[in-house]
């Protein structure tokens, strides 16, 4: 008898008779506990990165509609070890920022997270990722026409769903004209959680940002993976 994975509820097949429907129902309905309030998390709290939770799991901001505020319910559907957790708004439009942990960076690559304009994350309530802040070569001077792994793999719930690449800011740069004066970027992120970075033009020496304002995108089908 094939049953479902979670719940363990009986699975009909095409050929099962509905003459004796109490033959066809199995205990499991007996076992079903009714599902607790969501935590509520008060207003300006940020949302939880450790405790008792699991994927699929609510809370509540208790916040006050208006202004730079986020009441609404969340669902927990990134929880990892490297790249911290994250939670889907249901209400309201855009969740608050969560800093994306060190623990992100490939460690044997000579990066860091930027310690004032701290990588972030945030989730729509239509299935958006949305991304800002820095990465930072610890030793100056982006090398052009190369690539750089600097983070680990993405993990369900935040990576995207289909293969992209966005065009990225670099700083500092030096004065002068047309290659002399600009250096740029990629990053590339496919839907396996790999990611790379992606330089151009004229190295100057100095260059040691990648900024990250601006990449946004879709992954909705992924908050429901449990693993």
């Amino acid at each position: 008898m094939a049953v479902t994975p979670n719940y363990g509820f009986f699975l009909p097949t095409e050929s099962d008779a509905m003459s004796d429907v109490r033959a066809n129902l199995t205990n499991s309905f007996e076992t079903i506990a009714s599902r607790g309030e969501p935590t509520v998390i008060a207003a300006g709290n940020p949302l939880p990165q450790a405790g008792n939770y699991e994927l699929g799991d609510r809370v509540f901001r208790n916040d006050v509609a208006g202004g730079n505020t986020w009441p609404s319910s969340y669902l927990l559907i990134c929880k990892d070890a490297n790249w911290g957790w994250h939670w889907r708004p249901l209400q309201q439009t855009v969740s608050p920022w969560v800093d994306v942990p060190a623990t992100a960076i490939d460690m044997t690559a000579d990066w860091e997270i930027h310690p004032t304009h701290k990588l972030q994350i945030a989730l729509d309530s239509r299935g958006w990722c949305h991304w800002r802040g820095v990465v930072r070569k610890k030793t100056a001077g982006i090398v052009p026409a190369t690539s750089y792994n600097v983070f680990k793999n993405i993990p369900l719930g935040i990576r995207t769903n289909v293969k992209l690449m966005h065009t990225c800011a670099i700083n500092p740069v030096a004065s002068g004209t047309g290659k002399a004066g600009n250096v740029s970027g990629r990053i590339y992120l496919d839907e396996t959680g790999h990611s790379s970075f992606r330089t151009f033009n004229t190295n100057n020496g100095i260059s040691q940002n990648i900024w990250l304002d601006g990449l946004t995108y879709n992954n909705s089908y992924h908050w429901y993976y449990s693993g």
